[in-house]
């Protein structure tokens, strides 16, 4: 079977054979990078520049009981960057005739979304550590009521409450920034 990478469906494709729905489509045209893709992503390790690549749909489901009637899906590559997935021969084809540059710009700003998002949710985790950290080294005022104890300051920088009285502070650190979707296995 070997490795092979995900592509992450626009729209799920309902099985013939038993009804499944699915979401991905696994493809051994892409590198098998063990990468997952969507529309609108670059495919560094596409075999064609632009075209149409058959691939057999496979069913998580039933397995394709009968291989030899297992749909065919149509994956429009457009100058490396996925386009589409089509059951149809000739959808595939209008839409790789019809890419321009509206369709670049819309995947352009989902990708900038996306990236800075990650950048928020990592800036936003690695604070919430530092400051669990530095409350653990730094050392506790002897007084609980003294000024140093109260001031400003070491409360604005010190973990919240939630944090600081958990049972295990780094499961607390890890729920509270948990993702929104589960994370891809490779």
């Amino acid at each position: 079977m070997g490795m092979f990478d995900t592509i992450q469906l626009h729209e799920p494709f309902v099985c013939p054979a038993c009804g499944h729905s699915e979401t991905t489509l696994q493809t051994h045209h892409f590198g098998e990078t063990l990468d997952t893709y969507r529309v609108g992503m670059i495919i560094p390790h596409c075999p064609i520049l632009t075209g149409i690549l058959l691939e057999t749909f496979w069913c998580s489901a039933c397995h394709n009981a009968d291989q030899a009637s297992a749909p065919q899906l149509y994956v429009v590559i457009w100058h490396t960057i996925l386009v589409a997935v089509e059951s149809e021969r000739e959808t595939a084809e209008e839409k790789l005739a019809s890419v321009d540059r509206l369709d670049l710009i819309e995947w352009l700003e989902q990708a900038q979304r996306e990236a800075a998002k990650w950048r928020r949710n990592y800036h936003s985790l690695r604070r919430d550590l530092e400051r669990w950290h530095e409350y653990k080294v730094q050392a506790p005022p002897n007084d609980p009521s003294s000024p140093e104890a109260k001031s400003f300051l070491r409360q604005l920088f010190m973990p919240d409450d939630e944090i600081r009285n958990a049972a295990d502070p780094l499961a607390a650190i890890l729920s509270r920034h948990s993702p929104d979707e589960p994370p891809e296995l490779f």
